[in-house]
């Protein structure tokens, strides 16, 4: 074991997660559930990256309080791992769907592990099956204590079948790679397991969240928090590439019809709601490479590359199709209603003429819509 090199290690990893925290300031001042549990797997790594090297410093030395404390520390990094792959779980999942209602849902169950891993921690007090901490105050892992790496695994690979189911029913989610947060610690956590004297683990994890968090900057400049869809800063750069390279593009505006009357009548965390459903059904309806964008308060805008003029009007289609099958499904308390306009860009024309186009042709099924609706509301007067 070489201890000075552990030190080393650790230390650099509690480094990073301090600059970490320090830097992360404004994404902790949007006070969303996701930033604060990634603070929370910033603070428990970064505290298991000093106590494990503690742990290391104290094995095999003996002082008043040596066997407790090795306990102690010992127990917290079993504890944490779970822990931390259980909140990791829980903000992948918020990061892709949004829903608090899902965590509600689903993640009392997910959390058997972690509550089994607690009681194995205390049990391990009396029967030392996990690991135990000898005469000579050196730590000693037993085999069941691999089951917790088992418990790291499990949570790791849900999360990887989050990733891949959402983008089997929505497409690819730009800016949250989690390769970058698995891979390290997968790395890690193996060398560890398999070789007893280094220290990698807790290292791994923190060089994964810097990862996530450099991913969590471009998102603050090009995603939008409340849908996860690209906000109007992406859309004018992707515009600005389809006319530099003069590509063909196609794209649809569509606005929520009636959204403010979803609001007075629920309460505007219910239009949030809403707003996200929106920005779901349109993303799961069209192809996956198009480019969906958050444009405006209830206005979305898709671009897809592409001269055929068929692609467009049969990503409308499906659009329409997938907002009928929501509303058939009665699964809120509102009903959703678009308005849809199309257009084609060419590089005779401008960016912003491209847009007023899509715009022009989307309000004008907006305005036949409402005028049904006021006529709609005489007869009845």
């Amino acid at each position: 074991m070489n201890l000075q090199s552990i030190i080393i290690t650790n230390c650099i990893g509690a480094a990073m997660l301090i600059v970490l925290l320090l830097s992360s300031y404004l994404v902790r001042q949007r006070r969303q559930l996701s930033d604060k549990l990634f603070t929370h797997m910033i603070i428990m790594t970064g505290a298991s990256c000093i106590i494990e090297m503690l742990t290391f410093v104290i094995d095999g030395k003996r002082f008043t309080g040596d066997r407790l404390l090795a306990w102690l520390g010992n127990s917290w990094l079993y504890f944490a791992n779970a822990v931390v792959s259980f909140i990791w779980c829980i903000y992948v999942d918020l990061r892709f769907y949004g829903e608090k209602e899902r965590i509600k849902k689903y993640y009392p169950f997910l959390a058997l592990p972690v509550a089994l891993a607690a009681a194995a921690l205390l049990l391990n007090v009396h029967s030392g099956f996990l690991f135990v901490i000898d005469d000579e105050n050196y730590y000693i892992r037993e085999p069941a204590g691999y089951l917790f790496y088992l418990i790291t695994l499990f949570y790791m690979v849900y999360s990887l079948i989050l990733r891949i189911r959402y983008r089997i029913k929505y497409g690819k989610i730009r800016f949250f790679p989690i390769w970058m947060f698995l891979t390290p610690i997968a790395c890690g956590a193996t060398a560890q397991m398999l070789v007893y004297g280094i220290s990698l683990a807790w290292t791994s994890v923190a060089l994964g969240l810097v990862g996530i968090h450099m991913s969590m900057q471009n998102e603050l400049s090009y995603i939008d928090p409340l849908t996860k869809l690209y906000n109007r800063n992406y859309l004018d750069h992707f515009l600005r590439d389809v006319s530099r390279k003069a590509s063909p593009a196609g794209g649809l505006m569509i606005d929520l019809d009636f959204f403010k009357n979803i609001n007075d009548r629920f309460g505007h965390s219910v239009g949030d709601i809403a707003l996200s459903d929106a920005a779901r059904i349109i993303k799961s309806a069209v192809p996956s490479n198009s480019v969906t964008i958050r444009y405006a308060g209830d206005e979305f805008v898709v671009i897809m590359r592409t001269a055929d003029q068929e692609v467009i009007k049969a990503a409308e289609a499906n659009i329409r199709k997938k907002l009928k099958e929501f509303n058939d499904s009665d699964s809120r308390m509102y009903q959703l209603s678009f308005s849809i306009g199309w257009s084609m860009f060419s590089p005779q024309i401008t960016a912003d003429d491209f847009l007023i186009d899509m715009d022009e042709n989307m309000y004008a099924e907006k305005r036949e819509k409402h005028c049904r609706s006021v006529e709609k509301n005489r007869s009845f007067a």
